[in-house]
């Protein structure tokens, strides 16, 4: 864990300051060579909904999440409260890096897209939330090992699914469509005129809603 950050990193090597004490910024080591490398791809999903759960739980705070793995205010307007960072790192273990803004005030946030849970009316609890996540994670990660992928819970949790999105592809080009679900091995369905496009968590830069 981080209680402050110079240079955070996100998607695309992007860097941001955080103000110190004000967020819940960590990083998770796991080691799921027990599973089909395949299957890794519902990493960022599974810690994603893990994070909500802890927010529930210690902040008593209920948000949404933006495909694939962003944590948003529920309501018609979309404000990042956090996000996940999956890496792989050598042949069997991967970092999950977790970031949520706790008690930033408005004129503290990156950009005016973000929130925090103080903002959204939840209760800061650092050290609960910390405390509930592990517990949180443990229990998906657990159960995901057992050969259940939370397909059930992302899709109730996911606002994308419904909305026009812009989805940034890693050839530069942008698809323009309406998410029309999350498919069973957790990548988005999007409609585009006639076509479906199945886009990969991997394969995606940004999607913006």
């Amino acid at each position: 864990m981080a209680e402050i950050q110079t240079a955070g990193r996100g998607r695309l090597g992007r860097t941001w300051e955080s103000p110190w004490g004000s967020g819940v910024w960590m990083s998770v080591l796991v080691r799921p060579v027990d599973q089909p490398r395949a299957s890794w791809a519902w990493l960022p999903l599974i810690t994603a909904l893990a994070v909500r759960d802890a927010l529930a739980a210690a902040c008593s705070l209920d948000c949404g999440l933006k495909w694939p793995n962003d944590l948003v205010s529920g309501g018609d307007e979309v404000r990042k409260l956090g996000g996940i960072l999956v890496e792989v790192v050598g042949p069997d273990a991967v970092v999950l890096g977790i970031g949520v803004n706790m008690s930033l005030q408005q004129d503290e946030l990156p950009t005016p897209a973000a929130s925090s849970v103080l903002l959204e009316g939840g209760t800061p609890d650092r050290e609960a939330f910390v405390v509930a996540l592990q517990g949180a994670l443990e229990s998906r990660l657990a159960t995901w090992r057992s050969g259940e992928p939370p397909l059930d819970d992302y899709r109730s949790a996911c606002v994308t699914i419904g909305r026009q999105v812009s989805v940034r592809l890693p050839d530069g080009s942008d698809l323009v469509g309406l998410a029309e679900g999350v498919a069973d091995d957790g990548r988005l369905i999007v409609s585009q005129d006639t076509n479906t496009v199945i886009v990969a968590a991997g394969d995606v830069i940004h999607a913006t809603i």
